[in-house]
């Protein structure tokens, strides 16, 4: 049975979400054109044809060159391993069990590898689902992969902010860098992080509203994201603040004369006690500060309300209860 209906959602397994693959942006634009086919009662795969005319359109691809690019890109993908699972256990496979294509009709036909069934095919638990729309402009290579990532977690903010944090050491590995690339992690919070951070807030659903890069030692060891679903695209703040890795924004005021002290004096010693009781001291810690420094400099901010709320709405991010 040929198939090319296609739906507006995607739907995948998380283990799917978190494979080792990596592919072109045309590439992913002809993956999701085939998974957006598969509907929710579906069993098994069928035969989906690949919409040449629909990618190119969705995607600003010169309608003229479409047909051969897409043909390239599904031959290509069709090589590309993915991996899913870990070191320990886990399975290898490519996308496709086979590409048909005629080019006097302009067409292709693909067959997904059937041990991609329990990751694509009625899915109850464990899955990540999203709009089509939302990554169809995306030109960046690796902003599908976060996108994704940011999704699979959204649920948990239950409709308001969220965050994930993702070592630098599993970016490389689920996104297949080489040894060589990006060796400098400036150059992938460059190159790879920053850009498709920017993306997702100017294209999608979501608004990145504060990322951190955290330390271990000296060195960068992971990237904590901080995302907040969008209640109208046109009113989203659309900007990306990229934070080093102790900063923290604060409204510091004169308190008002009457403030009670002693109940901030209160809140600040039971933001400080958690921050130390949660093992979070590095991540707030500036470069030249001891912890009793640091301590001392937060209970000196904490002279409003508002403060006193900020570190507090900080530490919930955290999945600290306050």
């Amino acid at each position: 049975m040929l198939v090319k209906e296609v739906n507006q959602i995607i739907k995948k397994s998380n283990d799917l979400i978190t494979a080792k693959y990596r592919l072109t942006v045309i590439q992913q634009y002809v993956l999701h054109n085939v998974i957006s086919q598969i509907h929710i009662e579906d069993t098994d795969f069928k035969k989906y044809e690949v919409n040449v005319r629909s990618i190119a359109e969705n995607h600003g691809i010169d309608t003229k060159n479409a047909y051969r690019y897409i043909k390239k890109s599904a031959l290509e993908l069709n090589k590309q391993p993915i991996i899913i699972g870990d070191e320990i256990e886990g399975i290898a496979l490519n996308w496709f069990s086979s590409v048909r294509y005629n080019s006097n009709r302009g067409s292709l036909l693909v067959d997904f590898h059937p041990d991609l069934k329990p990751y694509l095919l009625q899915l109850q638990s464990y899955f990540t689902q999203y709009d089509n729309k939302n990554i169809q402009q995306f030109k960046c290579v690796h902003s599908l992969r976060f996108y994704e990532f940011l999704k699979q977690k959204q649920n948990l903010g239950k409709g308001k902010k969220f965050y994930i944090e993702l070592s630098i050491d599993d970016i490389r590995s689920m996104f297949c860098f080489s040894d060589t690339e990006y060796k400098k992690t400036n150059d992938l919070k460059r190159f790879v992080i920053e850009p498709a951070l920017k993306e997702i807030t100017n294209q999608t659903d979501l608004s990145i509203t504060d990322v951190q890069f955290l330390k271990k030692g000296r060195s960068i060891n992971s990237v904590y994201i901080i995302a907040t679903p969008k209640i109208t695209s046109k009113n989203s703040d659309s900007s990306l603040h990229i934070k080093k890795p102790s900063q923290i924004l604060t409204d510091i005021v004169k308190p008002p004369k009457n403030a009670n002290k002693d109940d901030l004096g209160h809140r600040a010693s039971k933001i400080t006690g958690l921050i130390m009781s949660n093992g979070l001291a590095d991540r707030f810690k500036r470069s030249d500060e001891s912890v009793i420094d640091m301590m001392k400099r937060i209970k000196e901010e904490i002279t409003t309300d508002t403060a006193a709320k900020q570190w507090e709405n900080k530490l919930e991010e955290f999945g600290v209860v306050v």
